[in-house]
């Protein structure tokens, strides 16, 4: 679209050509100087004045000195002999001071770079320490899960822990009383043993502070409240 509309815009009529003499309006055209006032005039006339002075008085003098220097020996080619010792004399002393500085700077990166060498060993030091304490803990994980792995339960010895776990249970209850003793259940019997004992309240009931009777003891008891309400 851009491209179409590039090659669609008219061309722009040429200028004026330069063999043509300039227009009137250009031609008699007259440049009015904006007035001043005499005062200004006068002073910048002054001004002036004093300004050329200035000027030909300053080259008199240095035509001068150029005459009393050719007549003492001195003449330009001297003056620039002067003056080219006086620039070498300068870039030997500024060569002399780059040279100073660039010593000193190569003593400096070089401690800089002593002291990068040392913090980088020692981070390194640091890393490798870090390193073996984590494979010592690895290490030490390691033969700990090992070590309990032996009395894992596998298919190997899947029959005898279920058998010990019934000859021997666990019992994990038990309650506590106010000084923070704690009093477990009697392990659970496998085997029931003659005629079960008749319960009279609940399994886990627990008077804290007195002590538990027995089946045989609870049996006794009763056999004594029967004789004496009989007799």
């Amino acid at each position: 679209m851009l491209q179409s509309r590039n090659l669609g815009r008219r061309v722009p009529n040429q200028g004026k050509p330069p063999i043509l003499p300039p227009s009137k309006k250009v031609l008699y055209h007259v440049v009015h100087v904006p007035w001043q006032s005499p005062e200004d005039v006068k002073e910048l006339l002054w001004r002036r004045h004093v300004y050329n002075n200035a000027v030909i008085s300053l080259k008199e003098v240095f035509r001068q000195e150029i005459q009393q220097a050719e007549a003492a020996g001195k003449g330009l080619e001297a003056m620039k002999e002067e003056e080219d010792e006086e620039l070498n004399r300068l870039i030997a002393e500024n060569d002399r001071i780059n040279k100073e500085k660039a010593e000193a700077r190569a003593i400096r990166e070089q401690a800089e770079w002593k002291k990068t060498q040392l913090e980088i060993l020692s981070e390194i030091e640091d890393a490798l320490q870090k390193q073996q304490k984590m494979a010592k803990e690895a290490s030490e994980e390691v033969r700990a899960a090992i070590e309990r792995s032996r009395n894992f339960v596998d298919k190997a010895n899947l029959e005898a822990r279920i058998v010990d776990a019934l000859e021997n249970p666990t019992v994990y209850d038990f309650a506590i009383d106010r000084q923070g003793r704690k009093y477990y259940d009697p392990r659970p019997v496998k085997y029931q043993e003659g005629v079960p004992t008749r319960q009279k309240g609940r399994l886990f009931d627990r008077t804290l502070g007195v002590a538990q009777s027995t089946s045989g003891e609870e049996e006794q008891g009763e056999r004594e409240v029967t004789k004496a309400s009989g007799a």
